[in-house]
Order: structure tokens, then C-alpha cells, then sequence
């Protein structure tokens, strides 16, 4: 063992792994964050989903973790016990977390699938952190196998999400990833039902993604065509003026001092100016990404089909707005 199984603040002794737990939950959420933003949502409004979902997944574990003393107490023949208290616990958490999406997804509009995977990513490099320090705190070779492999994992689909992978496969790999890891390092039967409800839930996303929401769209070949090349031209004219962005950055001019101190007026003036900077460089990528997006659904045969309801995209808004990948009536969704 690497560290102690507790930590001493004076008085008070705190377990390690609450400690790796709290850090990994912090770098959880800012993952979730990051990648929201970075896919085109809302900051305010997706961080508001996170709140809401990190309160309903405490909720549900604080009270699954009173119904179960309660039945250790009086109802000790329960079948209930005879589950790993881990692994339910475990379960019960992510249900409570991942409940609150099909709220917000309906009220605002916002691709359900998108956000699984966005949750499914965070929750990825979450059990790299804390597979980690599973390893630290217990010496298992175990939690550094499934800490490795995820990384890996992690790092592939992040590799290929957004324009290779459609939104919902991501959450329907991450699914049986974990299925995978469960059956193959943690064979107690708990943990087999575990890793079957997994393949289920997987399963189940993949059938109602496509039942729903993988329809194709015949659009005329020169009408797709066309709009191939005012898409890849738009693409490398974002591309053109990101690097644009990034050179004409006054943080990264040479020659700049490393303070402005001296100089109030110039400092307020750079400080603008980079404000300005970074907000363009952010629309920049956002219509990058959604550029990339409408490039991999004409690839595989999707473009011209709404990510939110399914329905097929007017050609009006097509030709006005090449990389639209939601209808008019879900545009402020994307």
C-alpha cells in the first residue's frame, strides 16, 4: 500500500478513499462541464443539470442506505441483503444521477443521448481516478487494471466522439465497457447481475436510439453534394480563422512583459482584447464542431434528420445553414 487506508487531521480521522472520492467527484464535474461546453451547450443551464443530478444521486443513496439498515434491522431474511451492499449502492447512485436528464431534456430541448454521453465521459475518467486510488490505498492489482483500461478506453472514444461516433453510441460502448470489467475482475454473483443489467441498459439504448432516432433521409445527390462543399469549405475557412484567433491572442504576442502593472490603461486595453479573443475563438469552435457533425451524418447517411426529435430538417434551413443538425423548432437546443 502506497497511502494508509485513513488520514489524520488532527483530531479527526478521515478514510482515504472519501478523500479520492471528493477529488474524483470534483474532476467528474468539471469533465461534464468542459465537455458540454464544448459540444455547444449552454454553461449556466448544463451546469444547473449537473447540480440537480449530483443532489438526486445523493438523495437516492442516502435513502436506499436508510432502507437498507432498516432491513438489516428488522427484516434480516431479506432477499435485498443477500446483494453486495457495494454494488447496489452503486447502482442506485447513478439511477439517482442519471434521472434529472430526461427532465431537462425535454424541457429545453436538449438531445438526450448528448447528454449521456457527456455523463458517460465524465463518469469514465471518474473511475480512472478512483480506480487509482483504489490501487494506492489496497496494493489490488485489480483497480490498477480497470484504471488502465479505462484510460485507454476513455481516450479512444474521446479520440473519435463527436463527428465518427453519433450521439447515444458513446453512452451504449461505455455500458458495456463497464459490463465487460465487472464480469472479467469482480465474479461474484452481485457483481455478475451487475454487469447483466449493464449489457441490458446498453442494449436497451441502442434499440430505442435507433428506433427512434436513426432514420435516413433521401435527399437528391446534387443537392448533397453541394452542400458537401459549402461544408468542407466552411470548414477550412473555421479552421483558417482559428489559428487566425490563436496568433492574433495578446496573452501570446511576442514580446509582451510579463506584467502590465505599470501601465493601467494598456493592461485594461490587453485585457479587453482578450475577452474579445476568447469569445470569438468559443463561436469559432462551436461552429467548427457542428460543421464536423453535419459532415459525419452525410458519410453515414443521416444529414438532413434532427438529432432531438428525429424529423427531417427543412431544406430551406439546409441550404440557409449547411451544418444544422437539429430542426427549426429545436435549433436552440444544438
Amino acid at each position: 500500500m502506497l497511502l494508509s487506508e485513513n488520514i489524520n487531521f488532527g483530531l479527526v480521522r478521515v478514510p482515504t478513499m472519501y478523500l479520492v472520492l471528493s477529488i474524483g467527484f470534483v474532476f467528474w464535474i468539471f469533465v461534464m462541464w468542459y465537455e458540454a461546453r464544448k459540444d455547444g451547450f449552454d454553461d449556466e443551464r448544463f451546469l444547473d443539470l449537473v447540480v440537480v443530478s449530483t443532489l438526486t444521486a445523493a438523495l437516492f443513496y442516502y435513502l436506499f442506505r436508510l432502507l437498507y439498515t432498516y432491513i438489516s434491522l428488522y427484516r434480516p431474511n431479506n432477499p435485498l441483503l443477500l446483494v453486495n451492499y457495494e454494488v447496489m449502492v452503486s447502482f442506485i447512485a447513478l439511477l439517482g444521477a442519471f434521472l434529472p436528464p430526461f427532465y431537462f431534456s425535454n424541457k429545453r430541448r436538449w438531445s438526450l443521448f448528448r447528454i449521456f454521453d457527456i455523463y458517460s465521459l465524465a463518469f469514465g475518467f471518474f473511475l480512472v481516478f478512483v480506480s487509482l486510488g483504489g490501487y494506492l490505498i489496497t496494493g489490488e492489482m485489480n483497480h490498477l487494471w480497470v484504471a488502465a483500461l479505462t484510460l485507454v478506453f476513455y481516450l479512444g472514444v474521446l479520440r473519435f466522439r463527436g463527428y465518427r461516433f453519433v450521439s447515444g453510441l458513446v453512452f451504449s460502448l461505455f455500458s458495456f465497457y463497464l459490463g465487460v470489467v465487472v464480469f472479467v475482475f469482480f465474479k461474484s454473483p452481485a457483481y455478475l447481475l451487475f454487469s447483466g443489467a449493464l449489457f441490458i441498459i446498453g442494449l436497451s439504448n441502442l434499440y430505442y436510439r435507433s428506433k427512434k432516432y436513426m432514420n435516413t433521409r433521401n435527399l437528391p445527390k446534387e443537392f448533397i453534394e453541394l452542400i458537401k462543399k459549402q461544408l468542407v469549405r466552411k470548414e477550412k475557412e473555421l479552421q483558417k480563422e482559428q489559428a487566425s484567433l490563436i496568433k492574433e491572442d495578446p496573452y501570446l504576442q511576442s514580446g509582451r512583459t510579463e506584467s502590465n502593472s505599470e501601465y493601467m490603461d494598456e493592461a485594461i486595453l490587453e485585457d479587453t482584447r482578450k475577452s474579445v479573443a476568447d469569445a470569438q475563438a468559443s463561436i469559432v469552435q462551436t461552429m467548427l464542431i457542428e460543421v464536423k457533425r453535419a459532415l459525419a451524418a452525410i458519410k453515414i447517411g443521416k444529414y438532413g434528420i434532427c438529432q432531438v426529435c428525429g424529423e427531417p430538417i427543412d431544406k430551406a434551413r439546409l441550404r440557409a445553414y449547411p451544418q444544422a443538425t437539429t430542426c427549426l423548432k429545436h435549433a436552440d437546443g444544438e
